[in-house]
């Protein structure tokens, strides 16, 4: 079930393309790419508080379920930095 989110529709600042197959994969390659590509923002999230947290993974996985699946022979452009 593979999706393709960008790091904007995930909150970040650029419209780098992230792919999961799973909502927790989604969120583990987004955190990689933000720790590289934004390391404050990546700090910011981090130390969000549990309350925080939890309303960014309600947003996200409404996100998640509204985002339609791509095929594996999808010819986005995609790196994962």
């Amino acid at each position: 079930m593979m999706k393709t989110m960008t790091c904007r529709e995930l909150g970040g600042p650029c419209d780098h393309k992230i792919r999961g197959n799973t909502p927790e994969e989604m969120m583990e390659n987004g955190m990689k790419h933000l720790k590289i590509e934004h390391p404050d923002m990546s700090k910011k999230m981090e130390s969000m508080t549990k309350e925080e947290n939890e309303k960014w993974r309600a947003d996200f996985m409404k996100k998640w379920d509204s985002t339609e699946e791509i095929g594996m022979d999808s010819d986005e452009d995609f790196v994962m930095e």
